[in-house]
C-alpha cells in the first residue's frame, strides 16, 4: 500500500482517517500536529510530532499527504498547509467516501475531500484543497474554486460560482446561479439569493 502521512490530528482528521482506511489504498504512517503529544494516537494511527518532520519523512519514501485539519469561517490554515506540503515534494490525492455520489463528469483537483453522503451533480469542477462535508450538495455546472469549504449539509443549487478561499456554512443554500466572491463567509443556514462580493459576510434568510 502507499505511504500516507496525515498534517493534523483534530476532528476533521478523524473523519478522513475512516474514510482513507475504507478505501484500503494508503498506509497511513503518523499523524503529524504540534498540539498533540508524540505517541498519542487517534482513530489508531500514531502522532509522530510536528510539520518540522515533513522533510525526514519525505526522505522515508513518505510522498502523499493530507490536510487533516478543517476550518471555521477562515481556510487560510488549509491554504498554507497546502502550500508548505508542496514545497516540501508531496503529492495531496483527492479523497472521495464510497458512499459519496460524484459524477463521472465531475472534475476533482488535488487536496479535494468529499465526505459520506456528498453529492456532486455532472459538469461541477472542485478547485485544489476544497473540502465537500458530509451530505453537503453541489448540484450540476457548479465551479467551486481552491481552498472552499463546503460544510455539512450545505445545498450549492446549479450554475453557482464559488471563489478560492470561500467558506459555506452548515445547511446554508445558495439558489440557482449565485457567485461567492473570494475568501467571502457565509454564516450557517444562510439563504444566498444574490451573488456575495469578494471578503464580505453575509447571514440569515435572506442572506445580507
Amino acid at each position: 500500500m502507499t505511504k500516507l502521512v496525515f498534517v493534523g490530528g483534530g476532528g476533521h482528521a478523524k473523519v478522513l482517517i475512516e474514510l482513507v482506511k475504507s478505501l484500503a489504498i494508503y498506509e497511513i504512517v503518523g499523524i503529524l500536529d504540534p498540539v498533540l503529544e508524540i505517541g498519542e494516537k487517534v482513530c489508531g494511527v500514531p502522532v509522530l510530532g510536528s510539520d518540522d518532520m515533513l522533510r525526514n519523512l519525505y526522505g522515508r519514501e513518505v510522498v502523499n499527504a493530507c490536510i487533516g485539519v478543517g476550518s471555521t469561517k477562515s481556510n487560510d490554515n488549509r491554504r498554507r498547509l497546502f502550500e508548505n506540503l508542496l514545497q516540501n515534494g508531496f503529492a495531496m490525492p483527492a479523497f472521495v467516501h464510497n458512499k459519496a455520489v460524484v459524477s463521472p463528469s465531475v472534475v476533482v483537483s488535488d487536496g479535494v475531500q468529499i465526505m459520506a453522503g456528498a453529492i456532486v451533480q455532472p459538469g461541477s469542477r472542485l478547485g485544489k484543497n476544497t473540502i465537500i462535508n458530509t451530505a453537503a450538495v453541489v448540484d450540476h455546472d457548479c465551479s467551486i474554486g481552491s481552498h472552499v469549504h463546503v460544510c455539512p449539509g450545505a445545498v450549492v443549487s446549479g450554475d453557482c460560482i464559488i471563489a478560492d478561499g470561500a467558506f459555506i456554512g452548515a445547511g446554508a443554500t445558495l439558489i440557482n446561479g449565485v457567485k461567492v466572491g473570494k475568501n467571502s463567509v457565509v454564516g450557517a443556514g444562510a439563504v444566498v439569493l444574490k451573488d456575495v462580493p469578494d471578503d464580505a459576510l453575509v447571514k440569515g434568510v435572506p442572506a445580507k
